[in-house]
């Protein structure tokens, strides 16, 4: 039931009406209609262009929104990343730059431990 609300969610985000969005994917309102009540599912043709009008991912279409954070079990380094959001896109590439070099020494230790 999760692509069926995705879509449902993400066709009126965009604001787009059903018959509007129907038509601009190529399938009948009544099919549309169907996906987001989760009674049909679209081939994966049907799929792909979902995503591309509503410029999205296909994983997110029918996994949902997912945030980085979501990922990092270490809240103090979820809160940190968080924070480096707020920096300058010159102090970003410094950020990642650090963690880049942090990673690849870590790796080559590993190679030769």
């Amino acid at each position: 039931m999760l692509f069926a609300e995705n879509l449902k969610h993400l066709r009126a985000t965009k604001k787009l009406s059903q018959a509007d969005f129907a038509k601009e994917i190529g399938v009948h309102v009544t099919h549309l209609s169907r996906y987001e009540r989760g009674l049909s599912s679209p081939s994966l043709e049907v799929v792909q262009k979902i995503a591309e009008v509503l410029n999205v991912s296909i994983d997110t279409l029918v996994f949902g929104q997912k945030n980085a954070e979501d990922d990092i079990n270490d809240k103090e380094l979820a809160t940190l990343f968080k924070k480096v959001q707020h920096l300058s896109d010159k102090q970003k590439e410094t950020v990642k730059d650090l963690i880049t070099a942090f990673v690849f020494q870590k790796d080559i230790q590993k190679q030769f431990s």
